[in-house]
């Protein structure tokens, strides 16, 4: 193949990867999100940013951060859609994993600004919320006195 055939098949190539990606790219055009650290995050909702957690409601009514609003990753959509893309949000679940998939959404619909505790709530360090829901322990248990967090999700 002579020189002239194979720099028109490289351009053509870098054409159609070009296209590709515009083609593939979320819509919604957000300027991404920001990862933020736990003490980061508490100053965030202490200013007032919506927090949004995103754990199933067993896992919220267990704890969850002071005011936050409890949207379990399968019901997202139907909730996002009524909020406005322009007020800052704040999104945590658990570890970061199923947070990081609501980010990714939440992106794709257009919402400007979105601060993700990666590390989830393990890693908060402010006071939490408990609810009364807590598991039964049986009865021949015996404590170890280390505290252990199962995430359990899955896809939507």
């Amino acid at each position: 193949m002579d020189s002239k055939k194979l720099l028109i098949w490289g351009g053509i190539a870098v054409v159609a990867l070009a296209a590709l990606f515009l083609i593939m790219r979320p819509a919604g055009g957000g300027a991404g999100a920001e990862n933020v650290s736990a003490s980061r995050a508490a100053e965030l909702a202490a200013a007032g940013v919506r927090v949004i957690d995103v754990r199933t409601p067993g896992e919220f009514e267990t704890s969850h951060v002071p005011g936050a609003e409890n949207v379990p990753m399968d019901a997202l959509s139907t909730e996002a859609a009524g909020w406005d893309p322009a007020e800052p949000l704040l999104i945590y679940c658990a570890t970061g994993a199923r947070s990081a998939q609501a980010v990714q959404y939440l992106e794709a619909q257009g919402f400007e600004t979105i601060y993700h505790l990666d590390a989830g709530l393990v890693a908060w360090e402010g006071e939490l919320e408990k609810g009364t829901q807590v598991a039964p322990m049986p009865p021949d248990a015996v404590p170890a006195g280390t505290p252990v967090m199962y995430e359990f999700f899955t896809d939507w």
